[in-house]
């Protein structure tokens, strides 16, 4: 009886630290199975949860019966998901500011939290798959995903093949982004040696993406030149004249998009489109 009731003790204990770490965003594993590591940890409320599969991202919403403990904050809702991309997201909603959920973060899991689009990003140092974003809600919750980066399945897998044709192109090493409209998705970047024009990329998502490049050398202004759509003529045009719309490139699963022209430069872009600058 005493043996049975020590193993029944062990067993609630080490599932009880499972639980803590998912949680916590600790147990990258369970964060990799996605809605499935969540249902099973949800068995006992699972009429509370509803699982949506929409355009490819399969997800499970759960609102909780009770406020589970994370951080040293309470979560109030919890989500689990699948993107497009092959990205794990772990979603926990508090009811806290977002400045006190970034600091029980970073205390918690040693990172550090910097601006980015929409919220704060930080990306483990030790495990560069693992990223947590915070953003504040408009009803004044606060968002924290945990998300573990990975791949879209091989034969969903996109690719573009183009050239650099903007003037000057190719005279210093130069990095070209595919830089997805879709946060959840990772950004894709190669570096080109000086010279090369030519450039592809895959692994890519089927997805919206900006496609991006900027000189990696004798380049002061950090001007970028992009992909986008034709729209006049501007050789003989007065200064301020725009050639060419920025727009994203819309990629299909398993497709290859030939004959992309990075022709235009901007001395002004869009943040998101700005990533090319860092490469991430």
């Amino acid at each position: 009886m005493t043996r049975g009731l020590l193993l029944v003790a062990g067993w609630f204990l080490a599932s009880s630290a499972a639980a803590a770490n998912y949680w916590q965003c600790e147990d990258v594993d369970a964060i990799s199975r996605g809605p499935d590591a969540l249902a099973e940890l949800m068995a006992g409320e699972i009429e509370r949860c509803r699982r949506t599969n929409v355009r490819g991202v399969d997800t499970l919403n759960c609102e909780l019966a009770r406020p589970r403990a994370a951080f040293g904050l309470s979560a109030v809702e919890v989500s689990a998901s699948v993107q497009q991309g092959g990205t794990r997201r772990l979603s926990l909603i508090f009811r806290a500011g977002d400045e006190r959920v970034r600091q029980a973060v970073e205390r918690r899991l040693a990172v550090s939290f910097e601006p980015d689009i929409g919220g704060y990003l930080a990306i483990s140092a030790d495990d560069v798959r693992r990223r947590f974003r915070v953003a504040l809600r408009d009803d004044g919750a606060t968002q924290l995903a945990c998300e573990v980066t990975g791949e879209p399945e091989r034969s969903l897998m996109a690719t573009i093949e183009g050239r650099l044709t903007y003037p000057g192109a190719a005279k210093a090493p130069t990095r070209v982004c595919a830089i997805p409209v879709d946060s959840a998705l990772p950004l894709r970047c190669i570096e080109l040696p000086e010279r090369l024009k030519l450039f592809r990329i895959d692994g890519l998502s089927a997805a919206e993406y900006y496609i991006a490049a900027y000189p990696l050398a004798d380049n002061p202004d950090h001007v970028v030149a992009a992909y986008g759509r034709y729209l006049r003529d501007c050789t003989d045009a007065p200064p301020g004249c725009v050639s060419t719309l920025l727009v994203p490139l819309k990629l299909s699963a398993g497709m290859t998009e030939l004959g992309i022209r990075i022709e235009q430069r901007f001395a002004e872009v869009p943040e998101r489109v700005g990533r090319v600058r860092e490469g991430r």
